[in-house]
C-alpha cells in the first residue's frame, strides 16, 4: 500500500487530462460578489468574529420533525381539531356543561379527552423516534481546528461557519465546505455524491492553487484567509465566490465546493473551509418542510362526516319546528291541552308562550343529543388498527433483508390505506432499481459474441417461460455444462473457456481480441493502485471504468502503473503454462475525454515498437459512423449482438481503433494545442474540431457488454406491479444514456417500444448556447420544448383510444426545466400519463419534487421511493415516500414514511399489505358510519315518537358507552385482521389490486349503501321494539314496560344486530374475532348487571332493570331475537344476489378458491385476463417484453412458411 501511495503522491493527475479539469469561474459571476444574493463574507480559521460583526449564521444542528417542545401541544391540538369530527364534539362537550344537555357533562367529555390524548400521544411518538434519528446524525464526529494547527475531534452540531475541519476517507462531508488542500499533491480528491445526484461516479474535486501546500495540521496556525460568495440556495451544480489571501483575490468555482452529505472516497483525508451550515446547506436547501400527510379517504371521511353533520342539522330543525308547534298548541284558550306536561308551569325551555325560543333552546338540545350520528371512536379506532397494521407490516419475515439485517420499518401509520391505492411510482435509479455494482458480463469482439453468464432480465424472463437456465456453453450446437469454481471477482463476470486463461490465442481473429483486451487496458483515466504483494487496486471515476480495467486484467492484459506521459500494461503470455508477465510501455500522448455531447473518449499512444495507435470507445451510434470502410468487416454481426445485449438489458459500448502515421498525428497535435492555449470565445469548439478530426476512419473491434446490477428481484416486482395496473416513473440524475439503459434492463423500455426523446441537444439550441445569449437561450429553449411535446401529443393515443403500440418518453434535466414551467405543465402532464413509462434523466432534487407535484394534480395517489438526500424532497411531495434503508446515507429513511431494504420488497408491500389494509379501512369505516347511523336513528325516532322532547331513548352512560366498549373491538379485529383473499392469491392475482386504485370499496355509492342498511335497521328494531311492548303487560303483576325497560330492550337489539351484522361482513375468522364479537355482546349484558346493581342516585333508569323487568320476561328474549333475524335477513339476501350475479374481482376468486381451483396457473391466466383493462398492450414489465418477442418469432415463422 506504502508503494502504490508513493506512486500516487508522485503523479500529477491534471497531466493526464486534456481538457480542463476544472473550470475557471466566469468573470461576469465573479463581478455579482458583494451584491444581493452574493453577500456572504467568511472568515476562515476565525469563527467568532461573525457573531462580533453581527452576522447571524444557523447552527450545523438539523431537523427532520414536525414538532418541538414549545410548539407540540397548539400544533397537535390544531391537528387534531382540524378533524371536524373532534371539533364538533368539542362544541357539543361545551354545551353541556349547560342546562340544555340531555345527558351529563362526563359522559359527553370523558370520551372526547381520551381520544385526543390517545391520538397525541401517538403522534408524539412517532416524533420521537424521528428526533432520535437526527440526534445520531447532528452527533456525528469529525475533527475541527482549534488553534495553533491542534485538530479536536467535534460533533457535527457544533461546528460553526469559518471552521477548517479536516474529513478523513469514507467519512460523510458534515457541512458545505471549500476544498483547501488533500493528501494528493495536486489538492484533488474524489467525492461520491450518490446522497446528493443519486450517481456512484466518483467525482473529483481540486483545491486552488494558492493553497496546496496547506498538507499539515500544523499548516493552519497562522491561516486567516476570507472567502466572499453567494447566499445560500439550492443549485447543487453552481458556485461563485473569491478567496482573499495574501492581497490577492483568487476566483472559486463548483470544483471546490464539497457539499454536505457527500462522502470522500480514494482520498486519505482532505481540508475544508465550512460555508454553509445546517439548514442552509445546499442539500438542505432542497430540502421541504416535512408535510403533514392524511390519506384520501381520510380526507374523503371528513366529507361523509359533513353530510352526516348536515342530516343532523336537517333532523334537529325539523324536530325542533315540530317542537315549537306542539308547545304552542299546549295552551288553547289558557286550557292545558297536554295536562300532565303542566304547560301551565313550566320554564322557558318548554314555555308554549314563547314557542320560538324554546324551539331554538331544544334545537341545541338536539344537537347533542343526535351526535351519535358521528362516530366519536372512529379516529381513535382507526388509529390504533393502523398502529397495528404498521406492526405487521413491521414484522413480516418476508420484508426483512437478512443480509444488511434490515426488516421493513413504517415510519407512520397513517397512510397505510394509501398503500392499496397507489396509481404511479416514481422512482430513483441508483440504489434504488440497482445495487451501484456493474460488472464486465459479454462481449463480442470481431463478430463473435463471447460470454455465456445470464443477466438479471434473462434469469427473470426465463422463470416466467418456466425454462431453467443454467450457464452453458453451446460450441458446435451441443450443450456443455461447465462448472466454475473460480472465485468471483468483483466487477467480472465473463465466463466463456474460449477467450479465458490466454485460450483466446487459438481464435480465428487473435490479433484483433489483443488489440480489444488491450484498448480495454489503456483507454480510461482510472489510477492504480499496487499494495504489497503485488495486487493492483483501481481508483475511477465511474464503475463502467472499473469494471473494463478489471475484466482487461482478468483476461491478462492488467493495467499495471500509469505516470505522467506513459501507461505500463503486464500482460500474460497465453502460450505459457506457467504465469508468465511480459510489461508494455506506452507512451501517453492524448487523452481526449468523454462528455454526454461527444459521447465518446479516445487516448493516442505510441506502441514500444513506435506505433501510434488511436484507441476510442462509445455510444454505437457515434463510433459506426466513424468507421472506415476497410473498417466495417464485422459491423452487421456486432450490431446484432449490440441488439441482443440491450435486449438483455446490458449497458453496451463500441471499441475502434485506427493507426496513425508519424505525420498525421504531428498535423493533429498542432491543431489540438493551438486550440487548447486559445483564449477565444470559440475555444471549445475548435478543441471539439481537432479531436473530431483525429476520430475517424476507424477499424471496428467489437463491443463490450456490462451489467449495471439490478437489485435482486426488481424485473419481477415491475413486472407484477405493471400487471396490477401501476405506472413506473424512472426519476434519476443520471445521464440519459444509462437511464436508458437501466429502463430496458428493469423492462420498463423493450424493442419495438416507441421512445418520445424530448433534449435540448439540437444543433441550434446548441449554436445558441455558444452565442451566451441567456434571453435567446431560454426563449428557443422553451419553443424546442413545447414543439417536443406537441409531437409527441400527437403521436400517442390518449386513454379512450385503444392501440397495440406502446410509447415511452424519455426528458433530460434541461428539458424539464421548461416542461414545469406553469404555462408548459400541464400539456407535459398530458403526454407523461398516456405514456407506458416515463423516466426523467438529469433531474435535481428540486425538480424531482416538482414533478411529484405535478403528477399528485391528476388525483391519483402517488408513491415515490428513493435512498438519497436528493430524493427527499420527492419522497416528502409524494402521497406515500417509501426510503430505501439498505444502502449508505440515512436522509432518504429520515424523511420517508415506510423504509424498505430493497426495492422488490414493494411488490409484497403495495399488492399484499396495500391491498389488505385498503380493505380493511374502507370497510372498517363503512361499518362505522352503519352502526352509528343505526344508533342514531332509534334515537331520533323514539324523538318523533315522545313529540320531540329531547328526552334520549338510553340512559346517559349506554350512550356514552356504544362506541368505546359494547361495538368498537369487532371492527377493531376486522381491521387488523380481515383478509378477503390470502397474500399468495393477493400476488398470483396482482390485478385485484385494483379494488384500490378505482376505490370500488369506498365509493359514494358503497358508502351511502351501508347508511341506508343503518336506516333500515334503525326503523325495524324501533317499530318491532314499541308494537311488541307498547300495549302488552311486560311485568308479571300485569304492567306495561316503561321509558328505562323499553330503552333497554331496543339497545340490545342495537348491540346484537350491529355485532351479528359484522359477523356477516367478515371474510376470514379468527379465534380474536369470535371473542371480540361474541364478547362484546356478552360485555353488555355483564354491563347491565354490574351498572344497575349500582347506587340509582348513579345508575338511574338503569337500577336492577335487568334483573327485575328484563331477565324474568320471556317476550324480552323472543323480540331480541326476532328483531335481530328480520334485520339481518335483508342484507344476506343483498349479499347472495351480488355475489352470485355482480360478483367483484376478490368474490370470482373467493369462489375459485372454495372450487380449489383458484392456484390453478390457468384459470389465475384466464381469470386475470377478462380482469385486466383495455389499455393492457401499452403495459411494461418482462412479461410484456417475453410476449412481444414470442410475437416476432411467430411472425417471422410465419413469414418463413409464406415464403
Amino acid at each position: 500500500m506504502a508503494r502504490g501511495r508513493r506512486t500516487l503522491q508522485k503523479l500529477k493527475l491534471s497531466a493526464l487530462y486534456s481538457f480542463a479539469l476544472c473550470a475557471k469561474g466566469s468573470t461576469e459571476d465573479q463581478s455579482k460578489i458583494g451584491t444581493a444574493g452574493f453577500s456572504r463574507v467568511v472568515y476562515v480559521n476565525d469563527p467568532d468574529r461573525h457573531e462580533a460583526e453581527g452576522s447571524r449564521y444557523p447552527r450545523n444542528e438539523v431537523s427532520t420533525t414536525k414538532y418541538s417542545l414549545v410548539t407540540f401541544l397548539p400544533k397537535s391540538l390544531f391537528e387534531q381539531f382540524r378533524r371536524v369530527a373532534n371539533f364538533y364534539f368539542l362544541v357539543s362537550g361545551a354545551l353541556t356543561l349547560t342546562k340544555l344537555a340531555p345527558y351529563s357533562a362526563v359522559s359527553a367529555l370523558l370520551p372526547l379527552f381520551f381520544v385526543i390524548t390517545a391520538t397525541m400521544v401517538k403522534e408524539g411518538v412517532e416524533d420521537w423516534r424521528r428526533k432520535q434519528q437526527d440526534h445520531e446524525l447532528n452527533n456525528r464526529i469529525v475533527k475541527v481546528h482549534r488553534g495553533n494547527g491542534s485538530f479536536e475531534e467535534t460533533k457535527w452540531k457544533y461546528i460553526k461557519i469559518g471552521d477548517v475541519i479536516k474529513v478523513e476517507k469514507d467519512n460523510f462531508f458534515p457541512a458545505d465546505l471549500i476544498l483547501l488542500s488533500s493528501n494528493y499533491p495536486d489538492g484533488i480528491c474524489y467525492v461520491e455524491t450518490m446522497n446528493l445526484d443519486g450517481e456512484t461516479n466518483l467525482k473529483i474535486k481540486q483545491a486552488l492553487e494558492v493553497t496546496l501546500d496547506l498538507q499539515e495540521d500544523a499548516s493552519f496556525g497562522n491561516l486567516k484567509p476570507i472567502i466572499k460568495c453567494e447566499d445560500p440556495n439550492a443549485n447543487l451544480y453552481s458556485f461563485v465566490g473569491i478567496v482573499e489571501w495574501k492581497g490577492m483575490q483568487h476566483p472559486l468555482s463548483p470544483q471546490q465546493l464539497l457539499l454536505r452529505d457527500s462522502k470522500l472516497r480514494n482520498t486519505d483525508y482532505i481540508y475544508g473551509a465550512v460555508i454553509f451550515t445546517g439548514h442552509d446547506t445546499k442539500v438542505m436547501q432542497n430540502a421541504t418542510e416535512p408535510p403533514s400527510k392524511r390519506s384520501k379517504i381520510e380526507k374523503k371521511m371528513d366529507k361523509i362526516i359533513y353530510v352526516l353533520m348536515f342530516c343532523l342539522l336537517a333532523i334537529a330543525t325539523l324536530g325542533s319546528v315540530f317542537f315549537s308547534i306542539w308547545t304552542k298548541d299546549d295552551l288553547k284558550n289558557g286550557k292545558p291541552k297536554r295536562w300532565y306536561l303542566r304547560p301551565d308551569d313550566s320554564t322557558v325551555f318548554y314555555d308554549p308562550k314563547r314557542p320560538a325560543l324554546a324551539s331554538f333552546f331544544h334545537l341545541l338540545t338536539a344537537l347533542m343529543l343526535y351526535n351519535y350520528f358521528i362516530p366519536i371512536s372512529l379516529y381513535i379506532s382507526i388509529e390504533m388498527v393502523k398502529i397495528l397494521q404498521a406492526l405487521f407490516i413491521n414484522r413480516d419475515i418476508e420484508m426483512y433483508h437478512e443480509e444488511s439485517d434490515k426488516p421493513t420499518h413504517a415510519r407512520t401509520s397513517n397512510l397505510n390505506e394509501e398503500l392499496g391505492q397507489v396509481d404511479t411510482i416514481l422512482s430513483d435509479k441508483t440504489g434504488t432499481l440497482t445495487c451501484n455494482m456493474m460488472e464486465f458480463i459479454k462481449c463480442s469482439i470481431a463478430g463473435t459474441a463471447y460470454g455465456q453468464s445470464v443477466t438479471e432480465v434473462e434469469k427473470a424472463m426465463a422463470l416466467r417461460k418456466g425454462v431453467l437456465l443454467d450457464d452453458e456453453i453451446e460450441p458446435g450446437g451441443h450443450k456443455e455444462k461447465q462448472i466454475d469454481e473460480s472465485p468471483h471477482v468483483k466487477g467480472f463476470n465473463l465466463k466463456d473457456p474460449r477467450i479465458m486463461d490466454g485460450n483466446w490465442i487459438h481464435e480465428p481473429n487473435k490479433d484483433v481480441i489483443r488489440d480489444f483486451f488491450r484498448l480495454l487496458a489503456i483507454c480510461h483515466t482510472c489510477i492504480p493502485e499496487v499494495d504489497e504483494t503485488d495486487k493492483v487496486s483501481y481508483e475511477a471515476e465511474s464503475p463502467d471504468e472499473a469494471a473494463f480495467v478489471i475484466a482487461a486484467r482478468e483476461l491478462g492484459f492488467e493495467f499495471y502503473k500509469r505516470a505522467q506521459t506513459s501507461i505500463i500494461i503486464r500482460e500474460r503470455d497465453p502460450n505459457q503454462h506457467v504465469v508468465d508477465y511480459q510489461y508494455r510501455k506506452y507512451q501517453l500522448l492524448n487523452v481526449l475525454e468523454f462528455s454526454s455531447s461527444r459521447k465518446r473518449m479516445s487516448v493516442i499512444v505510441k506502441e514500444p515498437e513506435g506505433k501510434i495507435l488511436l484507441f476510442s470507445k462509445g455510444a454505437d451510434s457515434v463510433i459506426f459512423r466513424r468507421l472506415a470502410p476497410a473498417g466495417r468487416k464485422f459491423e452487421e454481426e456486432t450490431k446484432r449482438h449490440i441488439n441482443e445485449y440491450s435486449d438483455s438489458g446490458l449497458r453496451t459500448l463500441v471499441l475502434a481503433c485506427r493507426v496513425l502515421d508519424q505525420e498525421e498525428y504531428e498535423k493533429f497535435a498542432a491543431k489540438f494545442n493551438t486550440a487548447k492555449i486559445s483564449g477565444s470565445a470559440d475555444r471549445d469548439e475548435k478543441i471539439e474540431e481537432a479531436a473530431d478530426s483525429i476520430e475517424q476512419d476507424l477499424l471496428l473491434l467489437g463491443s463490450t457488454a456490462v451489467e449495471d446490477k439490478l437489485q435482486k428481484g426488481v424485473p419481477e416486482c415491475i413486472d407484477k406491479l405493471a400487471h396490477a395496473g401501476i405506472k413506473i416513473w424512472v426519476l434519476t440524475g443520471d445521464k440519459m444514456e444509462t437511464a436508458i439503459n437501466i429502463g430496458f434492463a428493469c423492462s420498463l423500455l423493450r424493442q419495438g417500444m416507441t421512445q418520445i426523446i424530448i433534449t435540448l441537444e439540437a444543433p441550434d439550441i446548441i449554436a445558441l448556447e455558444k452565442n451566451g445569449d441567456k434571453y435567446s437561450i431560454a426563449k428557443a429553449s422553451k419553443q424546442s420544448v413545447m414543439d417536443q411535446i406537441e409531437d409527441g401529443i400527437k403521436q400517442v393515443p390518449t386513454s379512450s383510444q385503444s392501440s397495440t403500440e406502446s410509447f415511452a418518453l424519455i426528458i433530460d434535466g434541461k428539458s424539464l426545466t421548461y416542461a414545469l414551467e406553469d404555462d408548459v405543465k400541464f400539456k407535459f402532464l398530458d403526454l407523461a400519463v398516456n405514456c407506458a413509462s416515463v423516466i426523467c434523466c438529469r433531474s435535481s432534487p428540486k425538480q424531482k419534487a416538482l414533478v411529484t407535484r405535478l403528477v399528485k394534480r391528476s388525483n391519483k395517489v402517488i408513491l415515490a421511493i428513493g435512498d438519497g438526500a436528493n430524493d427527499v424532497g420527492m419522497l416528502q411531495e409524494a402521497d406515500i415516500g417509501v426510503g430505501i434503508s439498505g444502502v449508505e446515507g440515512m436522509q432518504a429513511v429520515m424523511a420517508s414514511d415506510i423504509a424498505i431494504a430493497q426495492f422488490r420488497f414493494l411488490e409484497r408491500l403495495l399488492l399484499v399489505h396495500g391491498h389488505w389494509c385498503y380493505r380493511r379501512i374502507s370497510v372498517m369505516i363503512c361499518y362505522f358510519f352503519y352502526k352509528n347511523v343505526t344508533f342514531g336513528v332509534t334515537i331520533f325516532l323514539y324523538e318523533a315518537f315522545a313529540s320531540f322532547s329531547g328526552k334520549p331513548a338510553y340512559n346517559d352512560w349506554f350512550l356514552s358507552l356504544y362506541n368505546v366498549f359494547f361495538t368498537s373491538l369487532p371492527v377493531i379485529a376486522l381491521g387488523v385482521f380481515d383478509q378477503d383473499v390470502s397474500s399468495r392469491l393477493c400476488l398470483q392475482y396482482p390485478e385485484l389490486y385494483q379494488e384500490g386504485v378505482q376505490n370500488v370499496l369506498f365509493s359514494w355509492r358503497r358508502i351511502l349503501g351501508w347508511m341506508l342498511n343503518g336506516v333500515i335497521n334503525a326503523v325495524l328494531i324501533f317499530f318491532f321494539c314499541t308494537t311488541a311492548l307498547k300495549d302488552q303487560a311486560f311485568r308479571q303483576d300485569g304492567q306495561v314496560a316503561g321509558l328505562d325497560a323499553l330503552g333497554a330492550v331496543m339497545y340490545t337489539c342495537v348491540v346484537w344486530v350491529v355485532n351479528c351484522q359484522m359477523a356477516l361482513s367478515v371474510n376470514y375468522f379468527t379465534i380474536i374475532q369470535h371473542i371480540f364479537i361474541w364478547g362484546s355482546i356478552a360485555v353488555w349484558y355483564l354491563f347491565l348487571l354490574a351498572y344497575g346493581a349500582v347506587d340509582p342516585k348513579y345508575s338511574t333508569t338503569a337500577y336492577m332493570v335487568f334483573i327485575e323487568q328484563l331477565a324474568p320476561s320471556l317476550s324480552y328474549w323472543l323480540v331480541t331475537l326476532l328483531v335481530v333475524l328480520a334485520t339481518l335477513i335483508p342484507y344476506f339476501c343483498y349479499a347472495a344476489i351480488q355475489i352470485r350475479f355482480f360478483p367483484m374481482f376478490h368474490n370470482k376468486i373467493q369462489w375459485k378458491r372454495y372450487l380449489g381451483k383458484a392456484e390453478d396457473p390457468e384459470v389465475a391466466r384466464q381469470l386475470s385476463s377478462r380482469q385486466r383493462s383495455s389499455s393492457h398492450p401499452r403495459m411494461v414489465g418482462i412479461s410484456v417484453r417475453r410476449d412481444g418477442k414470442a410475437m416476432e418469432v411467430t411472425k417471422g415463422t410465419d413469414l418463413e412458411v409464406q415464403g
